[in-house]
């Protein structure tokens, strides 16, 4: 449990690729928006504020953390897992290039918080972090969360 959310295997998703990053980040957040999290128009904040502010979203090699303000349409504190085989890229630059993507959904700063230092303790054990990128399936990348 983190941040008082359940994470489940129908929160992850393993795919080969996405056209773009607009189109990652719709496809890693769509758990949240199929299971009530979030409103659509959440998605399209997370992807307006990419335009706006650059690929900030992008924390570390591989790693990017969609999420926007929580009146944009977030409803219930969540997160969704998407991980691509080939890496998308959020700008032209080799370090913005993401397989990796963690939509939060937050009702407000302090869930926020607790989520992403959550997420941060799980990312940056190596092993950890490598079990991610190899997993073969939603169960594996669940075992790791739990």
């Amino acid at each position: 449990m983190i941040g008082g959310f359940e994470l489940t295997k129908d929160f992850i998703q393993l795919e080969n690729r996405a056209a773009n990053w607009e189109e990652a980040i719709k496809k890693s957040s769509k758990p949240l928006l199929e299971g009530g999290f979030i409103k659509e128009s959440y998605v399209d904040a997370m992807i307006n504020s990419v335009k706006e502010h650059g690929p900030y979203i992008v924390i570390a090699p591989n790693i990017g953390l969609p999420h926007a303000r929580p009146e944009t349409g977030s409803k219930k504190v969540g997160f969704s897992i998407l991980r691509l085989d080939e890496p998308v890229a959020f700008s032209d630059q080799e370090e913005h290039k993401v397989r990796l993507l963690i939509s939060l959904s937050c009702v407000d700063s302090t869930t926020h918080l607790q989520i992403l230092q959550a997420i941060v303790a799980i990312l940056s054990d190596e092993e950890k972090h490598d079990r991610i990128f190899d997993a073969k399936t939603p169960e594996e990348i669940l075992n790791i969360f739990h």
